[in-house]
């Protein structure tokens, strides 16, 4: 996912460069080879995208490129941050932050790095949330076979009547489980 900012500030070059570079490095941020007149900066990796709730560990490059004139600096920054799909908004709330306080460093030289706390709560928050909604579905298919099951053997049903008892557990669970997906999807972490 790219995510792109523009701004101008009344700053020199060389101090926007050194500034970002402060910021940046204090954000977790590695710096980079320079690469077509971007400063380029490097935090996380693919695996921390995969399988960590912080997202300053998934992977993020970030490319600084400065035009001055005089003593005004025009900046354009891009970022692109790997993440899944599903954490979309949470990566994107992360870059916003610390392009404005990157903003704010640059204009005021005081560094401030965002607290990602409450950030992390809210991503684990929802990807248990989904691990508990998948489980519940495995468990309805589980539930719906065994009470068939013991239908027919312990009610010496007939295995029509076992399996339509046992289809009508699934049902009844699958829509249990359905309901709750669909609040999953409205709900705003």
């Amino acid at each position: 996912m790219k995510i792109v900012r523009s701004f101008s500030v009344p700053v020199s070059e060389t101090v926007v460069r050194e500034r970002a570079i402060t910021f940046l490095t204090q954000a977790g941020f590695r710096q980079q080879p320079d690469s077509n007149g971007y400063l380029h900066f490097r935090r996380g990796s693919n695996i921390g995208a995969l399988f960590n709730f912080n997202p300053q560990r998934w992977a993020c490059d970030i490319h600084v490129q400065i035009k001055s004139e005089e003593s005004s600096s025009e900046i354009n920054m891009e970022a692109e941050i790997s993440t899944d799909p599903t954490e979309k908004k949470f990566a994107e709330e992360l870059v916003t932050a610390e392009f404005s306080l990157l903003e704010a460093a640059i204009i005021t030289n005081e560094f401030k790095t965002y607290n990602v706390n409450a950030l992390k709560k809210r991503i684990a928050a929802h990807v248990y949330r989904i691990v508990g909604i998948f489980t519940s579905f495995t468990f309805s298919i589980i539930l719906g076979i065994i009470a068939g099951l013991f239908t027919y053997i312990k009610l010496n049903l007939s295995m029509f009547g076992a399996s339509a008892i046992g289809a009508g557990v699934l049902l009844l669970l699958i829509a249990i489980f359905l309901v709750l997906w669909r609040e999953q999807k409205k709900t705003s972490l």
